[in-house]
């Protein structure tokens, strides 16, 4: 039986837990119709899925031809593009590009960025509660915090932050095929604008990851796969 996973709908927003647990109680295995994608294989415990990532002998992301698993051929070629990144990537590849990455994001780097994410999250609230009622707490805060953060950890220039912002916030709101295709533009524009990005952090540095994947291809890492 394959079960509809509806994650946009309002009751699933309503009772989260309730929908989850009736995946739980179909089996450790379910399979579960996703919108856009389709029809996947979900594991419903966390025991079962550390199992099956870290057994990369039987579980693979690829196709025998190197292929991200689960793309459309009329899929758009910059969606087959952005598939194509660590997280679709087995071993031993992803180990290598996750040490590339794994500097920013350690305890230490972490904890020097609290007082900074706390302003950031303090300024939204009070630009939330300025404006008074109603007020859009997922639309105002929920996005904009952590798109915040993502654009410090990256090292983009203040100037440019808003419109990364824009760009990125389109990932979390389209809900079927439709919102899908309107998503592309942006897609495309965030796309281009980093390749511009990149190239200026080759010629002249600059800070965050971004920089720093830089200087780890200048020490002759290998970035791509």
């Amino acid at each position: 039986m394959t079960l509809q996973a509806d994650f946009a709908s309002q009751d699933y927003f309503r009772n989260p837990a309730a929908a989850i647990e009736k995946l739980r109680a179909s089996g450790p295995v379910v399979e579960v119709r996703f919108p856009i994608i389709g029809k996947v294989w979900a594991t419903t415990t966390q025991a079962l899925a550390d199992r099956v990532l870290k057994d990369t002998a039987t579980f693979t992301i690829r196709k025998d031809n190197g292929d991200v698993a689960g793309l459309r051929w009329w899929m758009p070629g910059v969606v087959r593009t952005l598939a194509k990144s660590m997280l679709s990537m087995d071993e031993p590849d992803h180990k290598r590009l996750r040490d590339i990455v794994d500097e920013a994001f350690r305890r230490r780097a972490v904890l020097d960025m609290e007082p900074h994410i706390q302003a950031l999250g303090d300024q939204l609230a009070g630009e939330l509660f300025a404006e008074g009622s109603p007020a859009d707490l997922v639309e105002r805060y929920a996005r904009k915090l952590p798109l915040a953060v993502i654009t410090e950890l990256l090292g983009l220039p203040l100037a440019d932050r808003a419109k990364f912002t824009a760009w990125a916030g389109g990932f979390t709101r389209f809900t079927g095929a439709l919102g899908f295709l309107r998503m592309i533009p942006k897609i495309l524009a965030m796309r281009r604008y980093l390749e511009r990005h990149i190239e200026i952090v080759r010629r002249q540095g600059g800070e965050g990851l971004i920089a720093e994947i830089v200087r780890v291809e200048k020490d002759g890492g290998q970035i791509s796969s």
